[in-house]
């Protein structure tokens, strides 16, 4: 997907990564994707996403959740926060926003990467797949 910024493409990148089924369909899902509105909101951002043919990939159940662990380092902030939004089992958007009432920096082209904690925090999104099977086995 080339419509991405620098920062979001990272972010999906360390977002979706991980041998999990639902996480390499999710990769899939990205492919076919689309930025179809970006919103700067002062402290953050929303980055949505329109994907043709999502129906063969999709992933969990009808419910809307976010999930995210992934972190960044930004020089002259407390760092920035991302979640990620599936609607439908769809990729539908992702959110990154500054810790605090901090504003969004003007430039984050220098930033790092990372996940909170040690392993990787999938809660919220383990339980949507959990409770997809559970209503609707394959």
């Amino acid at each position: 997907m080339s419509n991405l910024t620098e920062l979001e493409q990272a972010v999906m990148e360390k977002l979706l990564a991980g041998n999990e089924r639902v996480l390499s369909m999710l990769r899939e899902q990205l492919k076919k994707a689309t930025v179809v509105k970006r919103e700067l909101t002062g402290v953050g951002f929303y980055t949505n996403f329109a994907i043709h043919d999502c129906e063969p990939l999709r992933v969990g159940n009808d419910k809307s959740i976010m999930f995210g662990d992934v972190v960044a380092e930004v020089p002259g902030t407390n760092g920035i926060g991302f979640g990620l939004e599936l609607r439908n089992g769809c990729l539908a958007q992702l959110e990154g926003y500054t810790f605090g009432d901090e504003l969004w920096p003007e430039n984050v082209s220098d930033f790092k990467l990372k996940y909170v904690g040690e392993h990787r925090i999938f809660g919220s999104l383990s339980a949507y797949i959990h409770e997809s099977k559970k209503n609707n086995p394959r």
